[in-house]
């Protein structure tokens, strides 16, 4: 538990720093011949800062310090549509993005947000690691390498009234993340009208009783402390959100071949770690929210678990074509029933 409250420390102290400039982080470390500039919101301190750290100091020892990344952590290269126009014009690298931001580059992807499609993790990673040869090669058209799902967890409903079923969520003001097509369609299918927002605008929202239902993964909600204002958290996730890391195409085959293959392992083997911590992580923030005082209302059963499924179907017909081609939607079904038989 003190770790995870480290974790949590740090990352408020990233919120208060948000207006640091980018290259002031330049250090007097020794530069690999290949330094790739690496931009991400995780915050310093964090589980995921610790990770790549490690693989930074893995890299420069197995290349004879040829290789390594220089890390701009806590979202001193700015937001994530921020860092990808930096990606495109060659001041940033590689970065860990959200469904957000790589929802900008392949919106087809997203199909991995849709709402209540995996039942467990062993889905999640099935699904992950089939797809992720095709999606590699939809990055790659689009001047991407995709170097490896990145984390982001299972989402969870945080409310001031507890929701047991699709109905309870009537005459809740409902936050969504302004600009995710997913989150809309989502909370539209459940018949209410979420209110638009960008995250650093939810706390002063639920302090000011604008909102009074927010989604985020346990971990990420503690780190925020949108707890305080809450009294429930739904024990079923909505979804479960991907990440993933990328970087630019042009700046990878500037890599020796022996490089280039010394990355890709060693980022897919740090992201597999971070993963396992990340969920234990999440695991032990559920305890501390309880401890808090919120109430986790237990998954429903019976019809009122379908209806929640429901929402499902609903939403996933109605953004395809839209966001993602049908096709790739029953590529993903089709790797559930295989592993569901």
């Amino acid at each position: 538990m003190p770790k995870l409250r480290y974790v949590v420390q740090c990352f408020c102290i990233f919120l208060l720093g948000m207006s640091l400039q980018l290259f002031l982080v330049d250090s007097v470390e020794a530069r690999p011949k290949y330094l790739i500039k690496f931009a991400t919101v995780a915050p310093e301190g964090s589980t995921w800062i610790k990770h790549m750290k490690a693989l930074d100091k893995e890299l420069r020892e197995k290349s004879g310090g040829r290789l390594g990344f220089r890390i701009y952590a806590g979202g001193i290269a700015g937001d994530e549509l921020n860092v990808l126009k930096k990606i495109r014009i060659g001041q940033i690298h590689s970065a860990a993005f959200s469904g957000v931001g790589f929802g900008q580059i392949l919106p087809m992807v997203r199909v991995l947000d849709l709402p209540f499609l995996f039942r467990n993790d062993k889905e999640i990673d099935l699904v992950h690691k089939e797809l992720r040869p095709f999606f590699a090669e939809q990055f790659r058209k689009r001047g991407f390498e995709l170097l490896g799902w990145a984390e982001v967890g299972n989402v969870h409903l945080f409310s001031k009234k507890p929701i047991r079923r699709v109905k309870d969520l009537s005459g809740l003001k409902v936050w969504a993340w302004s600009g995710d097509p997913i989150a809309k369609e989502t909370f539209v299918a459940m018949g209410i009208n979420p209110i638009p927002l960008a995250i650093t605008d939810v706390t002063t929202a639920l302090s000011t009783g604008m909102i009074d239902t927010v989604y985020a993964p346990p971990l990420g909600a503690l780190a925020l402390q949108w707890q305080t204002s809450l009294k429930d958290m739904m024990a079923l996730p909505l979804v479960h959100s991907t990440g993933a890391i990328l970087i630019s195409s042009k700046y990878i085959k500037k890599l020796p071949p022996d490089l280039r293959e010394l990355l890709i392992r060693g980022l897919t083997k740090t992201m597999k770690e971070l993963t396992l911590d990340l969920r234990r992580q999440n695991m032990e923030a559920v305890k501390m929210i309880q401890d808090s005082g919120l109430t986790i209302i237990p998954v429903p059963k019976g019809e009122a678990l379908d209806e929640f499924y429901g929402i499902h179907d609903q939403v996933a017909k109605e953004l395809t074509g839209k966001i993602y081609p049908k096709g790739v939607l029953e590529r993903v079904y089709k790797i559930l029933k295989k592993h569901q038989n």
